[in-house]
């Protein structure tokens, strides 16, 4: 399997510096964007995950952008390691959606992999222009889990150890903005109609539909409650694909 590893697109999503360093002699890697690591800022002047392929003569982001993807095109399979702010549980992201796609989520030992529809990223994530691309999100930031867990998954793709059969996929179909400061609800778990969504002094949000949260209250996007997703089986995605 030719795979190389992409870690902190986002310079302040740190950990994947450390599954780097536990996988250097083994995995090829990419550090997306050294100069906010060293800042320790999500970015410097443009979120590079949303400037994919890139422009030459762009900003700092975009032009990074764009020699990313010239080192990273000879490889089949990537895996793009990301944090949230929130409490969140390990799962992955795949774009534009595809058998081989579905089983590199199973060979990793995934438990849940989230189809993000383009209308979020503008297609202009790096997973959107890999062959066989997946990004993994776990959370909060600086959770001394993270990269023990994501290690784990590399090492069930390294030694074939498993293959996931109980995977369960979610397709994000809307973005939930929040209404007030208190958030009510968390990633993953299953919302009502008609529950608490976020609520203050002021009133209280409801849930129109019933729905799964994903990144519930993540920092990096303003104004957002969350992602609203719905549990697909297999039969489904292979509709999307």
């Amino acid at each position: 399997m030719k795979l190389a590893l992409v870690a902190c697109l986002h310079g302040n999503e740190r950990y994947g510096i450390e599954v780097i360093n536990h996988f250097k002699n083994k995995i090829p890697f990419f550090i997306g964007n050294p100069k906010a690591v060293i800042r320790n800022c999500r970015f410097i002047d443009s979120d590079l995950n949303r400037v994919f392929p890139g422009k030459k003569d762009g900003d700092l982001e975009e032009k990074r952008a764009l020699d990313l993807m010239n080192k990273i095109d000879d490889y089949e399979y990537i895996l793009d390691l990301h944090s949230s702010s929130n409490d969140c549980p390990l799962f992955g992201i795949v774009t534009k959606p595809s058998k081989g796609k579905i089983n590199f989520a199973k060979k990793l030992g995934l438990r849940r992999l989230v189809l993000m529809p383009k209308s979020f990223a503008s297609g202009k994530s790096l997973i959107d222009f890999c062959k066989c691309g997946v990004s993994l999100e776990v959370g909060p930031h600086g959770r001394k889990e993270n990269s023990r867990e994501v290690i784990e998954l590399i090492n069930n793709l390294i030694y074939g150890e498993i293959s996931n059969k109980n995977l369960e996929i979610f397709e994000v179909f809307k973005v939930i903005k929040k209404e007030y400061k208190f958030i009510r609800i968390k990633n993953f778990q299953e919302v009502r109609e008609n529950q608490i969504l976020s609520e203050d002094k002021r009133g209280f949000q409801l849930s129109r539909e019933a729905f799964v949260p994903i990144l519930v209250g993540e920092e990096a996007y303003k104004d957002v409650l969350c992602l609203a997703a719905r549990k697909v089986n297999l039969k489904d995605v292979e509709s999307l694909i």
